[in-house]
């Protein structure tokens, strides 16, 4: 696998990521080439995970010469990127007017995604295999970020307007809402749906109502 290391290796592959998109978007023949390529390895990160997606792999089940692969991607890393970009659906803010609906709406979406979404077994693959390659841990980052984001907003506007202590920890509150989901899923085997979402909102705001 090809890797970039520090603040400045990331950079630059970004840069190149950059690049190969514009081109992408130009050439309708290499338009359809990462279609495939990037389709196949959906596939195969949900058949496999991160470490069965190789470039030999997705060669050989897409019939994309691997020459042709690593025009377009340095390597293993830089094409899970671009297969997480193509379902990546970061959730918009819902400003119900309350804390209470705002957290119902995005954590029952949570819910979803984790029981129904695309993605749902995608994210578990990416956690593990952070622990092993830089690459993967900054994407695994850039992931959460973009899940966490909105949340904490949410979270931040509801102190502001006092449904919450003002010296709660928005961070905490995250971490007691979509624990729970992201426990349930990956270990009982118990339903993750929108019921259990909405228990979990009651009882956070039971815990923190000032």
């Amino acid at each position: 696998m090809c890797r970039t290391t520090g603040s400045g290796g990331s950079g630059r592959q970004d840069d190149r990521r950059g690049e190969r998109r514009m081109s992408a978007t130009t050439d309708p023949r290499v338009r359809r080439t990462r279609a495939v390529v990037v389709t196949t390895a959906l596939g195969l990160l949900a058949e496999r995970g991160i470490a069965g997606t190789t470039i030999e792999a997705v060669a050989e089940r897409s019939g994309v010469a691997k020459t042709t692969i690593y025009r377009h991607w340095d390597g293993q890393a830089a094409l899970v990127f671009d297969a997480f970009d193509s379902i990546r659906r970061p959730p918009e803010d819902p400003d119900t007017g309350t804390l209470r609906g705002d957290l119902t709406d995005l954590l029952t979406g949570l819910a979803a995604a984790l029981s129904e979404g695309a993605a749902a077994g995608l994210w578990f693959a990416l956690v593990e295999a952070a622990e092993r390659d830089p690459d993967l841990a900054a994407l695994h980052r850039r992931e959460a970020e973009a899940r966490h984001g909105v949340i904490l907003r949410v979270i931040r506007r509801g102190i502001g307007r006092g449904e919450l202590p003002a010296d709660t920890d928005p961070a905490e509150v995250l971490d007691l809402l979509a624990g729970p989901l992201f426990y349930r899923r990956a270990t009982s085997g118990a339903p993750v749906d929108r019921s259990f979402a909405q228990r979990m909102v009651e009882r956070v705001l039971r815990a923190y109502a000032p």
